[in-house]
């Protein structure tokens, strides 16, 4: 078997795989149900805090809501919520296999263990960008049925940043895959992963030019905030840099496991 029907092969297992288990629906059906019920919570949280403080939601002077508020509710569920799952899913990708005896007849074929990391990587991110960009559209779907002025602009620039940061989850968590026997060890270093990110963001220089920016740029954007294109394109640079950074790291790691 050559190289390139090697790696054909493995990109057909790879598709078969998704659409023959739950995981090809799990993620877009997260992703439509928060792209659309944020829009929703946006228009009506104000009639919500009525409802539940009565005459004291008076004093909080609440603002109309507005497009915003619904695109930062979009934001704010990708970077809190849908990374989790993104980063659970990528944790069980290799290790799941080696375990139940799959890998090691998929390379008896022979196929590299290049290919082998390389297609797994490469169907998570089609996958998440698919399930991304659908949610983005159904969110400013249901936000223009509520404030007809709301651009996409925003929306689809955030998003796009998002996948950024979800490519270099992916890249840790296919790392902790290929080196970590369990679901849950590998799982909790993608998790990690993201904390530490989260937390380097915290400074001003970091924010600016590392991927630790990420995340406060997700937001930023979706909220539609005026950002230099220094601002944009040093996290976006660094995060994709990132992310073939730990991709390689896996498919090295993966060479030296003993299956």
């Amino acid at each position: 078997m050559s190289r390139a029907t090697g790696l054909s092969a493995l990109l057909h297992l790879r598709w078969t795989e998704l659409t023959r288990t739950w995981r090809l629906w799990a993620l877009p059906a997260v992703m439509v149900t928060l792209g659309a019920s944020g829009p929703v919570l946006a228009r009506y949280m104000n009639d919500i805090l009525h409802g539940v403080l009565g005459a004291g939601a008076a004093a909080l002077a609440l603002p109309d809501p507005t497009w915003v508020d619904a695109y930062a509710q979009w934001s704010k569920n990708l970077s809190q919520l849908v990374v989790f799952m993104v980063v659970v899913t990528a944790a069980g990708t290799i290790n799941a296999e080696v375990r139940s005896g799959v890998a090691a007849l998929l390379l008896v074929k022979p196929a590299s263990r290049t290919a082998y990391v390389t297609t797994h990587a490469g169907m998570l991110a089609a996958h998440t960008a698919v399930s991304a960009f659908l949610g983005a559209f159904v969110s400013w779907l249901v936000t223009t049925s509520f404030f007809a002025d709301a651009p996409t602009a925003p929306l689809f620039a955030a998003t796009a940043a998002w996948l950024v940061f979800a490519l270099a989850l992916i890249g840790a968590s296919l790392l902790a895959s290929a080196t970590i026997d369990t679901v849950a060890g590998a799982a909790g270093i993608g998790i990690g992963v993201y904390f530490v990110l989260a937390l380097l963001g915290i400074a001003p220089w970091l924010a600016s030019y590392t991927p630790a920016g990420l995340i406060s740029l997700v937001g930023a954007l979706g909220a539609g905030q005026h950002v230099t294109a220094a601002a944009v394109w040093w996290p976006l640079g660094t995060g994709l840099a990132l992310a073939a950074a730990l991709l390689v790291a896996a498919v090295l790691a993966f060479r030296r496991r003993e299956l």
